[in-house]
C-alpha cells in the first residue's frame, strides 16, 4: 500500500475517470447490443445464444459499478474532510451535490417531456415523471415497471440521491468501526430484500431498480474505502489483470449460471438464493474492478478515456435519447423497407447505427459539459473542502 497524496487537501485519481467511462460504456452496450429475441441473431449464434445474452446482461452491472465508485469516492472525500477539519460541513456537501446533479438531471427530465410529445411518444409518461421530479424514480420502476421514455434512465440518479440523504451524517458521527457495522447492516437488509423478492418471484424492474438491492454495491464501495484507509494498492500488472478477470467471471456467472439479472427482457425470476448469491458476485466484481484500476499510473491512461470519464454523467443521461433518435432516423426506416438489397446490408446498417449513436451521445455530452454544466461546476468548486475532479478544459 502507498499513500495517495502528500496532503489531505486534494484527492483526484484520473484512473477513476477511466472507470467512469467504462461503467457508462457497459450500460450503453446493454441498450444497444442485439439479443437472441431477434430470430436472425439466434440463428447466427446457435448454441452460443444464452452465453451472448448473459454477456449483455452482465454489462448491466456497469450501473452497479457506478454506484460502488460513487460510494467509494464520497466516503473517501468526506473522511478526508473530517480528518482535515474535524467535522463534516453537511450544508456544503449538499450544495456541491445539487450543483453537480440537479441541473443536468432536470434538463434530462425536460428532454423526456419533449420526447413524450414527439410522434410515437407516450404523453402519459409526463404524469409519471412526477415521481422522478422528487427523486423517487427508482420506486416508480419498482411498483409500475420501466417508464416508457428515454428519461427512464434517470431512475438510477434517484438511488444516488437517496444515498446522499444519509451519507454525510454517517461520516460525521460514526467512527470507522461503526461504519463497518453500518455497511454490514445494509448488506443484510439488501439480502433480506432479495430473499423476499425471489420468494414472491418479483419482476425484473422490482429487483433491478430497488434501492435496497443496489445499496449492497454502495456498501461495497464504502468497505473498499475503509479497508484502503486513504492508501492505494500496489499491484503488478498480472495482479491487476487477475482482478479484472475475476470481475468478469463474477458478473458472467451471476448472469449465466445464476440468472441474477434475469435478462430484463421478460426473463423469469430465478428465486431467492440465486438472487442473493448473484448480487453478492455483482458487488464483489465491482470491488475487484475498482481495485484493479486504483493506483494505475496516469501515464498509462489514454487521455480520451479520462476526458470521457469526466463527462460520463452527461453520457449516461443523454445516451437513451441518442438511441431513440438514431432508431427513428435509421433502424425504423430500414426495417420498413422490404428491399432485398437493403436486407443484405442490415448487419452493416445496425453496426453503423451503433457507431452513430455512440458518436451522437458523446457530442451531446461534450456540448452539455462545456456550455451547460461547466458554470455549475465552477460554482461547485467554491464550496469544495477537499478538491477533487478538475473541470475538463479548465485544468
Amino acid at each position: 500500500m502507498e499513500a495517495t497524496q502528500a496532503s489531505w487537501g486534494r484527492f483526484y485519481r484520473p484512473e477513476l475517470d477511466v472507470v467512469r467511462f467504462l461503467a457508462f460504456f457497459l450500460v450503453f452496450l446493454v441498450h444497444t447490443l442485439p439479443s437472441t429475441r431477434d430470430p436472425r441473431v439466434a440463428h447466427l449464434l446457435g448454441g452460443f445464444g444464452p452465453a451472448f445474452d448473459a454477456i449483455g446482461d452482465a454489462c448491466g452491472f456497469g450501473l452497479s459499478l457506478f454506484f460502488a465508485l460513487s460510494a467509494f469516492l464520497i466516503c473517501e472525500l468526506l473522511l478526508r474532510e473530517r480528518d482535515a477539519s474535524g467535522t463534516i460541513a453537511v450544508k456544503q456537501f449538499y450544495i456541491r451535490r445539487i450543483l453537480r446533479i440537479w441541473p443536468l438531471y432536470y434538463l434530462g427530465l425536460a428532454l423526456g417531456v419533449v420526447f413524450a410529445l414527439l410522434p410515437g411518444g407516450q404523453p402519459a409518461a409526463i404524469v409519471d415523471m412526477g415521481w422522478f421530479v422528487i427523486f423517487m424514480g427508482s420506486w416508480y420502476c419498482v411498483f409500475h415497471g420501466a417508464l416508457l421514455n428515454p428519461a427512464n434512465v434517470l431512475w438510477s440518479v434517484s438511488v444516488e440521491e437517496q444515498f446522499y440523504l444519509f451519507a454525510p451524517w454517517l461520516i460525521k458521527y460514526l467512527n470507522r468501526k461503526s461504519l463497518y457495522g453500518f455497511c454490514l447492516t445494509i448488506i443484510l437488509i439488501a439480502n433480506l430484500c432479495l430473499f423476499y423478492l425471489g420468494r414472491v418471484r418479483a419482476p425484473h424492474a422490482s429487483v433491478w431498480c430497488n434501492t435496497f438491492v443496489q445499496f449492497e454495491c454502495f456498501a461495497g464501495g464504502i468497505l473498499l474505502c475503509l479497508v484502503l484507509h486513504g492508501r492505494l494498492p500496489r499491484l503488478v500488472i498480472w495482479q491487476r489483470l487477475a482482478l479484472l478477470a475475476g470481475c468478469l467471471f463474477c458478473w458472467f456467472y451471476a448472469c449465466y449460471g445464476l440468472h441474477a439479472f434475469f435478462g430484463g427482457y421478460g426473463g423469469q425470476n430465478p428465486g431467492s438464493w440465486p438472487l442473493i448469491f448473484g448480487w453478492a458476485l455483482a458487488a464483489l466484481g465491482c470491488i475487484m474492478l475498482l481495485t484493479a484500476f486504483l493506483g494505475v499510473s496516469p501515464k498509462l491512461l489514454p487521455g480520451w478515456a479520462i476526458y470521457l470519464g469526466r463527462i460520463s454523467f452527461g453520457l449516461y443521461v443523454y445516451h437513451l435519447f441518442a438511441v431513440d433518435l438514431m432508431n427513428r432516423l435509421i433502424i425504423q426506416e430500414v426495417v420498413s423497407l422490404d428491399n432485398p438489397v437493403v436486407n443484405s446490408f442490415k448487419g452493416l446498417i445496425f453496426i453503423l447505427n451503433f457507431v452513430f449513436t455512440l458518436a451522437l451521445t458523446i457530442l451531446m455530452a461534450a456540448l452539455s459539459y462545456r456550455y451547460f454544466e461547466t458554470p455549475f461546476l465552477k460554482m461547485k468548486k467554491r464550496h469544495a473542502i477537499i478538491d477533487s475532479q478538475p473541470i475538463a478544459g479548465a485544468d
